[in-house]
């Protein structure tokens, strides 16, 4: 008898070594995944730290992201995101709906860049994401977003380049934890826009900038 429960408690450790095996093994390939999609999908380069695919909740945590720009502005960080944490309704899926209890987002820094040319690094990545996604249909785009319970956001700093005239300027908006509920449409963010814009109006009026930042903030609002 001793001798059985020996084998058996031995057999339930080799059991929760695989087991925890396979959860360190999916979220690698899901990692790897990712990293080569968005390269495929933008043209740019992504790190990703740590993806952690909740197997018995409906979570996933992405940590320190990375977006980079490409050689034509620069090679330097677009994105930098510590931490984008998702708590989902798996019933809402099933029924083909995409519903975020919890959504929360660390934002450390966003760069726009304009290019010698004038072309500015946001809308050429629209531009490539659309021509790369033109005849492909994925099972996320059948999805259709019902809300998001909970957004909390936090928003470090807006970084601004131009590489023809070699100007920087930065925009720290220094948002920490921001909280909005019952966010279904970019309609429900509307006292945040007015604070972004508040802050880029403000850096504004106070330094000598070569570009207009709410203008310019305004146009890309438009695309």
């Amino acid at each position: 008898m001793r001798r059985l429960i020996r084998w058996a408690l031995f057999l339930f450790v080799v059991l929760v070594v695989l087991v925890v095996a396979a959860v360190l093994l999916l979220n690698t390939i899901v990692k790897q995944v990712v990293e080569s999609r968005m390269r495929a999908r933008t043209g740019m380069d992504a790190r990703i730290g740590l993806i952690d695919v909740g197997l018995l909740s409906p979570t996933i945590t992405v940590e320190h992201f990375k977006l980079y720009n490409t050689a034509d502005f620069g090679g330097s960080v677009f994105i930098d995101m510590p931490e984008l944490h998702l708590e989902y309704d798996p019933l809402a899926i099933r029924s083909g709906k995409l519903h975020f209890k919890l959504v929360r987002l660390d934002l450390a820094e966003v760069a726009l860049v304009q290019d010698k040319n004038g072309r500015l690094n946001v809308l050429d990545l629209e531009n490539r994401s659309r021509s790369a996604s033109r005849g492909k249909k994925s099972s996320a785009a059948d999805l259709k977003f019902t809300g998001i319970d909970t957004l909390n956001l936090t928003l470090g700093k807006f970084h601004l380049s131009n590489l023809a005239s070699g100007r920087e300027e930065e925009i720290q908006f220094g948002i920490k934890n921001q909280i909005s509920h019952n966010v279904k449409s970019e309609a429900d963010l509307a006292g945040l826009n007015l604070l972004l814009a508040a802050r880029a109006a403000s850096v504004s009026s106070s330094t000598n900038h070569t570009l207009d930042l709410p203008a310019l903030l305004q146009s890309l609002a438009a695309h």
